[in-house]
């Protein structure tokens, strides 16, 4: 998957991670809130720097199959978060996002996710595009809800996640269903 960055919304700016962006990744990536329903954290200084060593490699590849994105309030220039799509074949891409807590039930996560949708299925073609989360996270399935993903299913006790088994929504789009959901009035 490549594209011309960054991708611009309404009110933010998707675009690669930099070096400097340690801090404000380190930010959200230790707040309790957020990492409460993640595979990760909080994270220690030594995780953070780990992870974004690894979207730093991964943007250097010529074709890459997985795009992680600083989410970034525009008129500020904050780095809140990120959102990541990641190509699964098949003309398959899942999604998943974590924006800091002091920025939830603002419109951001829809906004970005609903924009990582627009990129899979306008300028990458994709046909479907499904993203996960644990059942008790309702602000992330929400999220999936409003920007026209439909849940498709519910995994018990799939995967084990700081010790507990979790249950896990499946939420999904297709391309026919983003290109209906386009056109619809307002």
């Amino acid at each position: 998957m490549t594209t011309d960055f960054p991708i611009r919304t309404k009110r933010l700016l998707l675009r690669d991670v930099r070096a400097d962006d340690f801090d404000a990744i380190h930010d959200y990536a230790t707040d309790e809130a957020v990492a409460r329903f993640m595979d990760w954290g909080p994270n220690t200084i030594d995780q953070t720097r780990e992870a974004l060593d690894r979207w730093l490699v991964a943007q250097a590849e010529a074709v890459r199959l997985v795009l992680n994105f600083a989410v970034v309030v525009a008129d500020e220039d904050r780095l809140i978060g990120s959102i990541r799509m990641a190509y699964q074949g098949q003309q398959n891409a899942d999604i998943g996002y974590s924006l800091h807590s002091a920025y939830w039930r603002q419109g951001y996560g829809a906004e970005a996710a609903g924009a990582m949708l627009e990129l899979g299925f306008e300028r990458f073609g994709l046909h479907r595009i499904w993203a996960t989360c644990d059942v008790a996270n309702a602000g992330s399935y929400g999220v999936m809800e409003k920007i026209g993903m439909r849940r498709e299913g519910t995994f018990l006790q799939d995967v084990q996640v700081k010790g507990r088994w979790r249950d896990t929504h499946l939420y999904a789009v297709l391309a026919q269903e983003w290109a209906a959901r386009r056109v619809e009035p307002a």
